[in-house]
């Protein structure tokens, strides 16, 4: 029975990979149905963010009634949680009170943890700096220090333009090139991920 059920699976997601596939290169003739199977992946996915966010309700409840340590923060978790979906049911995810919630909530908060991987980044290039000191590290330093001069006034001089330049020509040239790199490397990842899962050699739905 088993076998049955993986087999069938695998040829549940193998056809939908390929009408998919088919759909965008001949789009007049399976555009339509390409469309239908997104739209049903896209609501499977809300499905399943449901129900991990059930699931991560059930676990912060289940710590608050046990008394575990630390559960206050369990418990802040889910009224933040009930209150944002009351608030975002009630007035919109676009209302005032929402958009209040996300400016004095949620921006704080990741402004917050950005200061923290500044810091971490800061802690680490100092690390490197003391364990392994290469010609790598040094081009690490310097583009850092480059970066961060060109980015913020100097106290009592102002912006320097050759360093506006430098920190110019190194974000828009050099970080765009290492970041479409990364991302043809993802794309590629992606491709290959995919064709297993068609012809069946990796089957994440199980079986």
């Amino acid at each position: 029975m088993k076998t049955i059920f993986t087999v069938f699976n695998v040829l549940v997601a193998a056809s939908a990979a390929v009408l998919v596939f088919l759909g965008y290169v001949f789009p007049d003739w399976l555009g339509g149905v390409r469309t239908v199977l997104l739209q049903w992946a896209v609501i499977l996915a809300a499905f399943a963010l449901l129900v991990g966010i059930l699931n991560l309700a059930q676990t912060h409840w289940n710590k608050v009634k046990a008394h575990q340590p630390k559960s206050v923060y369990s418990a802040i978790l889910l009224v933040a949680l009930v209150g944002t979906l009351l608030v975002a049911s009630l007035n919109g995810p676009a209302g005032q009170w929402s958009l209040w919630i996300y400016n004095h909530f949620q921006v704080p908060v990741e402004i917050s943890l950005l200061a923290v991987l500044v810091i971490v980044l800061a802690y680490a290039a100092a690390r490197l700096v003391q364990r392994r000191m290469t010609w790598y590290t040094g081009i690490f330093l310097a583009t850092v220090v480059l970066v961060l001069l060109g980015s913020a006034p100097l106290y009592l001089i102002g912006e320097i333009p050759l360093l506006n330049s430098i920190r110019a020509f190194i974000t828009d040239i050099l970080a765009v090139a290492g970041a479409r790199g990364l991302l043809l490397g993802v794309a590629l990842g992606t491709i290959a991920a995919g064709l297993r899962v068609m012809i069946g050699a990796d089957r994440p739905y199980g079986g």
